[in-house]
């Protein structure tokens, strides 16, 4: 038998190997803070002017109901493009017939920068010769009955009672989307509208899993140029490009691609021409199409928004399948940008230390003087999406034992997200109901701040939880499970607010209580954050990414 093996059955019989085991995880636990301690955010530069150059910032998608990274874009593109004057263009790579429509919402929201352009790859190809007179759509469709959505222009039709087609308007009243069903509610296929009324996609449909087999691209004149199959993973049901054909004018084929990224930098091309750009890649579905993009004129940035390590995020030798790509390829990216020094000294610990690897964390907006706050003594609060991420159950358990200690105790959850229906039953199973409340969206979270004495944080992971910054600059202070990465780069433990283990609801629970029970803890530490936050102003933000673009200026573009 292996001598360690031994040992190990040895340990085991005494009752000491769960300890040494207990010894080793706090070994790794204090070696883990003090790599996270000697991480510390350096001092913003002094503010330069920024290069004379296009920004583009790459994404997959703008969704209707977006989250954190395509939050922290529109408010880096606002800020460039407000304090600093810079153009910024936010580029979605896929199609997407609805963008105009998503950007309307979002300009209507307030969060799109004045001057800030949200175009599509494949705009280029709609400004060819051949347009047609536009064209309008009714609702009303002939042998079928409709029932409007209460949230927006959509209609859903139905024909001898049995559900056949889908129809989505924009702002104006435009159709953007219809699509058509077979009797087991099994889409078939759907069209795609531009602004004139014509098609410019046809997708079919795999029955069997509800997931594109085919898509047929038109020119203004309606004639086809482009086919794409695509075929279906059984695993994850996620989509790849198998073939691409082109057509002519005639739509007769004349090219055939196997690999969609020889047509996406086409269109990157088209895009970029001789212009001088920073292309600032903000999603890792996007990596695959611009790793291998070379051009003199084009400098790459990477940004991580997310944890490059798998669950549980404590092996910094773990890479995710996502993030490897351009972690191995390192040295061909003009810049890697980290959110936190954490993340980037684990990146360090496989990738080795590199001069192209900086940490840009992101801002938050300091309240003006006179945004007084008037706190709840009994007040917690949180902001999360009710997803599987958030672990928003977590807090709600620990919120038990919180108001067994203070009754008066209430915790406003705001977000929303696929969980509600189970956290609703969640909190009803607990007996909960009178004191947590699923408070929906806000859209000021500053005044749920003001008015709060804590602010809890339960997530698995993240990739910087822009939340905390947001509840301290506001005198909140934060109750958060200490995880990678953000909260310990953010929250000086004891004086801008608490770190409890990961997972720990009891821990959460005693220090909200502590919190609570102490309402001049409370103010000093809520005056502490608000000091700590300014090392995150919009000016400290603005400061480190001129300092990073005119470092790529200076060393050229051959």
């Amino acid at each position: 038998m292996n001598p360690k093996t031994i040992a190990r059955r040895a340990l085991a019989a005494t009752g000491l190997l769960g300890l040494a085991r207990r010894i080793r995880a706090r070994r790794g636990a204090a070696r883990q803070v003090a790599v996270r301690r000697a991480a510390t955010i350096e001092p913003a530069p002094p503010l330069q002017p920024f290069p004379k150059a296009r920004y583009v910032f790459a994404v997959g998608a703008i969704p209707r109901r977006y989250a954190g990274r395509t939050a922290s874009v529109l408010a880096k593109t606002k800020l460039f493009a407000e304090a600093a004057g810079v153009s910024c263009e936010i580029l979605t790579m896929n199609f997407s017939s609805e963008l105009d429509d998503v950007r309307h919402e979002i300009e209507q929201r307030g969060a799109l920068g004045a001057g800030v352009r949200i175009v599509n790859l494949y705009d280029s190809l709609w400004g060819e010769a051949g347009a047609r007179p536009p064209v309008t759509h009714p609702v009303d469709e002939p042998g079928m009955d409709a029932i409007k959505d209460p949230d927006g222009a959509v209609y859903r039709y139905y024909e001898n009672g049995v559900y056949r087609l889908y129809k989505r308007f924009d702002y104006e009243g435009r159709l953007i989307v219809r699509d058509w069903f077979n009797e087991n509610r099994g889409r078939t296929q759907r069209d795609e509208f531009g602004p004139d009324g014509h098609i410019r996609r046809t997708t079919y449909y795999d029955l069997h899993y509800n997931k594109p087999r085919q898509e047929v691209y038109f020119r203004p004149d309606g004639t086809a140029f482009m086919n794409k199959w695509l075929v279906v993973d059984p695993a994850d049901l996620s989509t790849d490009v198998e073939r691409i054909t082109l057509f002519d004018a005639a739509e007769r084929p004349t090219r055939v691609l196997t690999s969609h990224v020889e047509l996406i930098q086409d269109y990157l091309d088209r895009m970029v021409g001789d212009d001088h750009v920073f292309l600032s890649v903000e999603s890792r579905r996007t990596d695959p199409e611009v790793i291998d993009y070379h051009r003199p004129n084009v400098k790459r940035i990477y940004v991580l928004h997310n944890p490059h390590i798998t669950p549980p995020f404590t092996d910094p030798r773990k890479i995710r399948a996502s993030y490897r790509q351009i972690l191995d390829r390192a040295d061909d990216a003009s810049a890697i940008v980290f959110l936190t020094p954490a993340q980037r000294a684990d990146a360090e610990v496989t990738f080795g230390r590199r001069p192209n690897f900086v940490v840009i964390p992101h801002p938050v907006s300091l309240p003006s003087s006179d945004a007084a706050a008037q706190r709840d003594p009994d007040l917690v609060v949180m902001l999360a999406r009710l997803d599987q991420q958030k672990q928003v159950d977590a807090a709600i358990r620990a919120f038990a034992e919180v108001v067994r200690k203070r009754p008066r105790a209430r915790l406003e959850i705001y977000g929303r997200g696929p969980q509600e229906k189970a956290l609703r039953a969640l909190i009803a199973s607990l007996g909960l109901s009178r004191s947590v409340r699923l408070a929906g969206y806000t859209s000021d979270p500053g005044a749920v701040y003001r008015k709060a004495s804590v602010s809890l944080l339960t997530s698995s992971y993240e990739g910087f939880g822009l939340v905390i910054l947001e509840a301290m600059a506001h005198g909140c202070p934060v109750v958060s499970f200490d995880l990678n990465y953000g909260p310990g780069d953010m929250i000086e433990h004891g004086e801008t607010g608490f770190l409890v283990p990961q997972g720990d609801t009891a821990a959460l629970a005693r220090r909200t209580v502590e919190v609570l029970s102490d309402p001049q803890l409370r103010d000093r530490m809520g005056a502490a954050g608000i000091a700590a936050a300014a090392a995150f102003s919009r000016d400290s933000f603005l400061a480190r990414w001129s300092q990073l673009f005119r470092q790529l200026d200076d060393e050229g573009w051959s």
